[in-house]
């Protein structure tokens, strides 16, 4: 049987945009299971006396625009380094997430599609119209039961309660891999977790 990665990160996390078609290869290659666990990352900066990345400096803000540059060409993927919407609440678009593997449906689609709708279309991903339509483009058979489930107590409680567990499992910042209790910390290091996982 195949090893689990526990994936923690935001939903609006530019390096987690990057780094999910990577994360889906290896796991594929590794026959491993992604649990996408999408955390409050706010909540999760401040427990970890992480500065978040809107307030950090312009020389410093300046320099993630150039990596997210380099890095969306080593990936094959579009970035628009800064977007219209960024940073946004990511807690309505990741219960949608959590709804969907909830109910045994992949989420890693819809997932990337909030990504993707972030950091390349511009779009709001903390809108309910555009959390509907982005869950019913990847979902169109269970998108009602999906986002009535996203919008229920019990998931809300599922998310607050990720973003604590991954604060007790040392994670500081999206996007983390874990496996085994192994932290790989960014998209950077999906090379690493390849490895881990027996894949070259």
């Amino acid at each position: 049987m195949g090893k689990t990665i526990d994936y923690y990160y935001a939903i609006m996390s530019g390096f987690a945009y990057l780094g999910e078609p990577e994360l889906r290869r290896v796991a594929g290659l590794a026959g491993a299971t992604i649990n996408y666990k999408p955390v409050d990352i706010i909540a999760v900066f401040a427990s970890s006396g992480t500065t978040p990345p809107a307030k950090q400096s312009a020389a410093r803000r300046a320099y993630r625009g150039i990596e997210l540059t380099r890095w969306g060409k080593v990936r094959g993927l579009d970035v628009n380094t800064a977007p219209k919407h960024w940073p946004v609440p990511p807690k309505d678009a990741s219960c949608a997430v959590l709804a969907a593997q909830s109910l045994g449906l992949d989420p890693g689609g819809l997932s990337s599609a909030f990504l993707r709708g972030v950091w390349f279309e511009d779009k709001n991903i903390a809108d309910a119209e555009t959390i509907a339509t982005i869950v019913k483009a990847a979902f169109p058979d269970h998108a009602e039961q999906i986002l009535e489930r996203a919008g229920s107590t019990k998931t809300s409680d599922e998310f607050e309660a990720i973003s604590n567990e991954a604060v007790a499992a040392g994670v500081f910042g999206s996007p983390t891999y874990i496996v085994d209790g192994e932290i790989f910390f960014g998209q950077d290091r999906l090379d690493f977790l390849a490895k881990s996982l027996g894949v070259e």
